[in-house]
């Protein structure tokens, strides 16, 4: 017998080799058929794995979060099974599961899979699904003699070099090698997977996009053909109502239909903010400076371009150079004017600044500075350039030139408590700002690649811990995700749609003040090297803007809409008091403008709607007359004829 320890501590005794399915029965036949797998000592399993004596077990059920990625994990099994039946030349190589659903890459050279194939693979899913087949866990040696292992192989043709490729490495690493089958199908897998293909009824392919194997642009391009899956019918059918809700909220599209920015091939990855886009651009710096302002920042400038030197002592070059643009020279040939010399060498080689602490580490070594003038803040509206493939780079999201509200905090070590504590009130005051309350702080550690001492690392990341607990926030601990130079707290946002970013950052970094020699005097009269915390609230200017573009689906609140009322005279006669009443509106500090197309006054009040203008004004000979204004409300209709004073002092909150 053995016996397994239950979540709420009590004890079940079971036969010798009894699986998780078995205890799950043992509890009550409602548990055992809606069982999806079973977390036994922390590690997911599938139901049918023999329990060891003395387990903690969990069965897990569609009520918990990891059975959903049970479940789609074996969607991707689905799936591949479904493509190898209709496009047998197909080779399979990797199927994981992500946040909003799985992938399969596939190498298929000489066909394409497109969404056109979709209905015919997932009907041959739906057959599949029927037929009910058990997933079968089978534990293999490296014997190409073994059944499984012959069996993986001939599945799509039998010379499949990407599985060498995967076994080799399993073998190298000293693990397990494990498949997992169901009816004719079988692949390389460490599971869990779903009892069986009759759970997956729910699933559906949604696009197909390019990629590389081992995600190396030099090795074989593949298809990854990517799916989600549910529990249930009405949860994939919300899936796809939050899908085409994106869709609409998409600020590639917004921006060009609301006229505020838009992206060139010959500028690839770097975006041209038209003039609506550019004073939503400038409302959101104006209001970060001023928040700094309030709090003691000191506001600096920085060159664009410096010597690879210091990003050398940086440590940049090293650990990112594959991100950096470079400066080369060129020059005419003193012999051949018409030959042009490429890549010259030179005296002092440059590069563009991918981020602006160096600059800021330059600037306090220019003099001695003192631990009373601690905490010192600088800050800096950065313009930093990053190099970014063509296949991720993202409308405002992921661009190769963006602005860093970026800034740094020099202090004593036992100012740290301090500073971070004030940063975390800080940028869940800025989100606020944009109704963004729903917060949520990851903490990241040592990564491989670092700088450093293993002890000043440690240091830090007690700090954050320390820090985050003092102040009883719930955190994610994500091990080895941290900058180079040290450990950081993250933000993460969820936005009106419930999806989450990634904005905020603080970095805690003890070796690049120490790479660039800096000292402060401390209060014994001795040099010290300070501590940096490294911070941005947006991170990225532009990438904030396009989440709140999506955000508010490009309906922004009063404050920061760019043009906040627009004036339509019903006629050319109506002109005058047009400009008469919006010379008011711009002097009570509102953003306003006068359409005097000549297109009818219907069409212009539906371009201000479409353009998502909060308020339109229509003047005609009533208006004009009586001296007042009619007023149409993006939010709340129409509001009618009133006096402009009215109007005004409806909106005086917001001019506070």
């Amino acid at each position: 017998m053995i016996s397994v320890k239950l979540p709420d501590g009590s004890a079940k005794e079971l036969s010798d080799g009894a699986s998780a399915a078995d205890l799950a029965k043992s509890i009550s036949d409602g548990l055992a058929r809606v069982a999806v797998a079973a977390k036994v000592n922390g590690a997911v399993v599938d139901l049918q794995r023999a329990l060891p004596d003395g387990a903690d077990v969990q069965i897990l059920t569609k009520k918990d979060a990891e059975a959903l990625d049970v479940l789609r994990h074996s969607a991707a099994h689905l799936m591949a099974d479904a493509i190898l039946r209709i496009f047998p030349k197909a080779q399979l190589t990797i199927g994981p599961v992500v946040d909003d659903g799985f992938y399969y890459d596939i190498y298929l050279p000489d066909q394409k899979i497109t969404p056109d194939d979709f209905p015919k693979i997932e009907a041959e899913m739906a057959k599949i699904v029927k037929a009910g087949h058990p997933f079968v866990r089978c534990v293999s040696d490296f014997n190409e003699a073994n059944e499984f292992y012959q069996r993986y192989k001939a599945i799509d043709g039998g010379h499949n070099k990407f599985k060498q490729e995967l076994v080799g490495g399993i073998k190298d690493r000293g693990e397990e090698l494990t498949f997992y089958k169901h009816g004719d199908f079988i692949d390389l897998c460490r599971g869990p997977h779903v009892p069986d293909t009759s759970w997956l009824k729910h699933v559906k392919l949604t696009k197909v996009a390019g990629s590389y194997w081992r995600a190396d642009a030099e090795r074989e391009q593949l298809q990854r053909v990517y799916g989600t899956a549910f529990f249930s019918k009405n949860e994939l059918e919300d899936y796809f109502k939050f899908l085409e809700e994106a869709r609409k909220r998409d600020h590639r599209v917004l921006g060009e239909q609301l006229e505020l920015f838009f992206m060139d091939e010959d500028a690839p990855g770097f975006p041209f903010f038209y003039p609506k886009g550019a004073t939503i651009w400038h409302l959101l710096v104006d209001f970060m400076l001023g928040n700094l302002r309030r709090r003691g920042y000191h506001e600096v400038k920085t060159p664009l371009v410096l010597s690879e030197h210091m990003w050398h002592t940086s440590g940049h070059y090293d650990n990112y150079m594959e991100n950096m643009f470079f400066t080369k020279m060129k020059l005419r040939d003193e012999e051949r004017p018409e030959k042009v010399n490429e890549n010259v060498d030179e005296e002092r080689p440059m590069a563009v600044k991918p981020m602006n602490c160096p600059g800021h580490l330059m600037l306090y070594r220019t003099r001695l500075h003192s631990h009373n003038e601690f905490p010192l803040r600088i800050a800096e509206m950065g313009l930093v350039h990053r190099r970014e493939l063509s296949g991720v780079r993202h409308g405002l999201f992921r661009v190769q030139a963006f602005t860093q509200d970026d800034a740094h905090h020099f202090c004593t070590p036992d100012q740290i408590k301090g500073e971070i504590g004030m940063l975390i009130d800080f940028f869940k005051e800025i989100y606020g700002a944009f109704g963004l309350t729903d917060v949520h702080i990851e903490l990241s550690t040592k990564p491989e690649k670092a700088i450093g001492d293993a002890g000043v690392w440690e240091k830090a990341e007690a700090a954050l811990k320390e820090t985050l607990e003092e102040k009883d926030i719930e955190y994610q601990l994500n091990e080895g995700d941290g900058a180079f130079y040290g450990p950081k707290i993250d933000f993460h946002i969820r936005d009106s749609l419930k999806r989450s970013w990634q904005c905020g950052t603080i970095q805690l970094d003890f070796s690049m003040p120490a790479r660039f020699g800096l000292v402060y005097i401390g209060a014994d009269g001795q040099r010290h090297t300070p501590v940096m915390i490294h911070r941005a609230c947006y991170g990225s200017v532009e990438r904030f803007m396009g989440i709140l573009i999506e955000h508010f689906a490009g309906a922004f609140p009063l404050w920061l809409a760019p043009l906040q009322v627009q004036i339509i005279p019903v006629s050319e006669k109506f002109s005058e008091y047009a400009k008469l009443i919006n010379a008011k509106l711009v002097e009570f500090g509102l953003r306003s403008e006068v359409n005097f197309k000549d297109d009818r006054v219907g069409y212009k009040i539906r371009e201000a709607s479409l353009q998502k203008i909060p308020y339109a004004i229509v003047l005609g000979e009533k208006e004009q007359e009586a001296g007042t204004v009619n007023v149409r409300s993006r939010d709340k209709g129409e509001l009618g004829e009133m006096q402009l004073d009215n109007f005004l002092s409806g909106i005086e909150e917001w001019k506070k």
